[in-house]
C-alpha cells in the first residue's frame, strides 16, 4: 500500500515507531507527483507499507495485517490506517486486500467524504514531495536515504522525528 506523508506521520506517532521501520521505498515513474528523489539521478521512489511473508507458499502481506482466530484478518491500525485503505473499502475485508506495489490500491473508485480527504491528502503530499525534490536537486552530489526522506516528512507534518 502506497502511503502519503500524513499517513506515515500519523502511523509513526500513533504506534511510536520510526517510519523507516514499517515502510519501504519502491520504484516509481519519474513523472509521478508523489515520487521522491534520493539523488540527482532520474530514479524516483514511493513509500509503501512493508510486507512480510509469513509462510513460504503465501504472498507477502502488509506488516499491519493481524490474523485472528477462525481465519479472519483485519488491519492492526484500526482508524489509523492509511487514507487509501479508508477510501477504498473492501467488501471482503483486510484478508482480501488487493493493494499492489504499483500504486493502484483497488479496482473500485473511492467514493464520498473519504475520497475527498484522500484527494486533498495526496495534493498536499505532492507539494511536500516537490519541496523535498528541490532540496535534493540543490544538494547535488549528495545521496540521501529513505530514512532522510522520512525524517523530512515527519518535520513537514509536525511530528517529532526522534
Amino acid at each position: 500500500m502506497i502511503v502519503t506523508g500524513r499517513d506515515l506521520a500519523r502511523i509513526a506517532h500513533t504506534i511510536g515507531v520510526a517510519p523507516w521501520s514499517f515502510t519501504t521505498a519502491i520504484a516509481a515513474p519519474a513523472d509521478a507527483d508523489d515520487a521522491f528523489a534520493l539523488d540527482t539521478s532520474p530514479r524516483r521512489w514511493r513509500l509503501a507499507l512493508s510486507r512480510i511473508q509469513f509462510e513460504r507458499s503465501a504472498s507477502p502481506q502488509c506488516v499491519f495485517l493481524l490474523r485472528l482466530p477462525g481465519g479472519n484478518a483485519r488491519c492492526g491500525l484500526g482508524e489509523g490506517r492509511p487514507a487509501a485503505c479508508r477510501a477504498f473499502p473492501n467488501e471482503g475485508g483486510a484478508e482480501t486486500c488487493s493493494c499492489s506495489w504499483d500504486g493502484v490500491p483497488l479496482d473500485d473508485e473511492p467514493a464520498g467524504v473519504e475520497a475527498e480527504l484522500l484527494a486533498h491528502e495526496r495534493d498536499r503530499y505532492a507539494q511536500v514531495v516537490a519541496r523535498w525534490n528541490a532540496y535534493v536537486a540543490a544538494a547535488a552530489g549528495t545521496t540521501f536515504e529513505q530514512r532522510d526522506f522520512c525524517r523530512f516528512l515527519l518535520d513537514a507534518y509536525g511530528v517529532d522525528s526522534t
